[in-house]
């Protein structure tokens, strides 16, 4: 019988243990071909989470794991087994940890660096209220490109409490690690930690299960902050990942083995990313000032072409998002012509650099804002939810969003040709082709005679409201940038009625600003809002969230009805 509480993986005799990692594989490699997920980490740590919950005693002792990439076996191991064919779909297993899922899942995190500085505040609550128990952070070497885990080795090193920290190496991030703290954790870690105020126990095969167990139980005796460095290879036992060159199968399927080949589906349609990174391609060639800089994200921000063709106008600076913002910002005051390639969700890591280094000195960086709005299966955590709302506030910096393929490249080419900030916001998913762009930025998608309504849209959402205004006489305006241009606020205050959609939150966004804009007109429409809802949305299809959260063509449809 399958085990899935630590309980009953503490029960078996130790010569159990290979079967068990072996099981978990197979059940993760099995999930994962259906479903689709973050394979490769979590199959290179199965050996150290059958040895980290046969040493700790979860949920008493605290795991508090990074990111959550690593932690499938996890999940299997504390009751989510029968479940876990629902990972990351509506309703299902969660594709990061969840407290709110489990006992055992010590807090949530979506993004990397977090771990020990959690483990140490975790810590130091329990031994101010007398609470048994001790606290791990199972962190991953490419969080020690991130700022934010050398803030907590700085405090933790000297905080004089028994912190755990579990280095999970695997020599990547999403794909190989950059920087010197690679060639520091080959070439002297023992000093590196020692230095900082740690012991140091390895380094040790972290798929080698009494190596592991001695290691383990050295570091939770140890009444002084300690961390176990083990080794592990990241896709262990699945020949495909083990065999990917760019990230050892960080996140794949789904997929189908054929004459045991593995096949995956691919859906032959050129997405968002794909498009933006084609039409860099061509100005980098044609504009030697043009360079890119990106947190750990080549595969997917589709940069990898790219860092092959250019290298050394590529900036892979790991993940270090407050990092690559203040670099770019240097490149722009120094004469380049920056393009930071970033998710939604990893540009609020930054945000003070945002507001600091660029914004406030105007410096002309072009920010590629991928994954804009709904994510779909990866959830809450990656939502891009909140980019026009935080970047709308800030003097001088534009947005804008492409409705169609087509659009890409004349937008690349005014962000290029801009004296000050601009973001370009893009979503997940594929493009949709479309007619030429006609050189205007405020574009009337429909405009029948007398309207007194316009659904008022930016970006791709626009093709749904045009789609919701067919055969109504309703107006559609795609409007281009924000801020507003003056001349679609003067228009748009002749309305009677206002339909604004944003693949966004309604606090702060494009409703916000129409509402702003369109204030002091005497005879001032009615608005209405449709956006991202007061909560974070959790994982799920991206499509069917549309629909329920009233942003498909039949939702605007709707709200335009019952606002006419």
């Amino acid at each position: 019988m399958p085990i899935d509480s630590p309980k009953a993986l503490r029960a078996l005799d130790a010569a159990a243990l290979p079967a068990v990692c072996a099981e978990l594989r197979a059940e993760i490699i099995s999930i994962c071909g259906r479903v689709g997920g973050h394979l490769g980490a979590s199959l290179g740590a199965v050996e150290l989470i059958v040895s980290l919950h046969r040493v700790f005693k979860s949920p008493v002792d605290r795991l508090v794991f990074d990111v959550g990439h690593q932690a499938y076996a996890h999940k299997l191991l504390t009751g989510r087994r029968e479940r876990f064919g629902t990972l990351r779909q509506r309703d299902g297993v969660a594709p990061f940890l969840d407290p709110a899922e489990s006992e055992h899942d010590a807090f949530a995190a979506g993004h990397a660096c977090t771990a020990l500085s959690v483990a140490l505040g975790l810590l130091t609550a329990k031994k101010e209220q007398q609470q048994p128990g001790e606290v791990v952070a199972i962190v991953g070497d490419g969080a020690l490109t991130g700022g934010l885990t050398w803030e907590a080795l700085n405090n933790a090193g000297t905080s004089g409490l028994p912190v755990k920290l579990v280095l999970n190496d695997n020599g990547m991030s999403i794909s190989k690690n950059v920087g010197a703290v690679e060639r520091l954790l080959r070439e002297h870690p023992r000093s590196f930690f020692e230095s900082l105020g740690f012991t140091y126990l390895g380094p040790v095969d972290g798929h080698d299960l009494p190596a592991l167990a001695e290691a383990l139980t050295a570091a939770r005796r140890c009444e002084k902050p300690v961390v176990v460095h083990a080794r592990t290879q990241k896709g262990r036992g699945f020949e495909p990942a083990e065999l990917d060159p760019h990230t050892r199968g960080h996140a794949m399927g789904p997929w189908e083995l054929r004459d045991g080949k593995l096949v995956r589906s691919r859906h032959g349609h050129q997405t968002w990313s794909e498009a933006f990174a084609a039409a860099l391609e061509v100005r980098m060639a044609a504009d030697p000032r043009v360079h890119v800089v990106t947190p750990a994200m080549l595969e997917g921000s589709a940069l990898t072409g790219l860092a092959t063709r250019f290298p050394g106008r590529v900036h892979d600076v790991g993940i270090a998002e407050q990092h690559a913002v203040t670099f770019a910002a240097g490149l722009a005051h120094g004469g380049l012509r920056p393009v930071v390639c970033i998710y939604s969700t990893f540009l609020q890591r930054a945000y003070d650099q945002l507001v600091h280094d660029v914004a406030l000195p105007g410096l002309p960086v072009v920010f590629a804002v991928d994954r804009a709005g709904l994510v779909g299966a990866d959830g809450a955590t990656h939502q891009g939810a909140y980019d026009l709302s935080f970047l709308r506030p800030l003097p001088g910096l534009s947005i804008v969003a492409p409705v169609w393929a087509e659009d890409v490249g004349a937008t690349l080419d005014r962000a290029l040709a801009a004296t000050s900030p601009v973001a370009i916001r893009f979503p997940r998913g594929t493009v949709p082709p479309g007619a030429a762009p006609s050189g205007e930025v405020v574009r009337w998608l429909a405009d029948p005679p007398g309207a007194t309504l316009a659904i008022v849209s930016l970006g791709h959402l626009s093709l749904a409201a045009l789609e919701a205004a067919q055969g109504r006489p309703w107006a559609v305006v795609d409007v281009g940038q924000l801020p507003l241009d003056s001349a679609l606020v003067a228009r748009l205050a002749t309305m009677k009625a206002v339909v604004t959609v944003e693949e966004g939150t309604i606090h702060g966004g494009l409703g916000s600003a129409v509402l702003e804009a369109t204030s002091a007109s005497p005879s001032r429409p009615r608005v209405k809002l449709l956006g991202l809802p007061d909560r974070f949305v959790r994982h799920g299809e991206a499509r069917a969230q549309r629909a329920e959260l009233g942003l498909d063509a039949e939702g605007i449809r709707r709200a335009a009805e019952e606002l006419a």
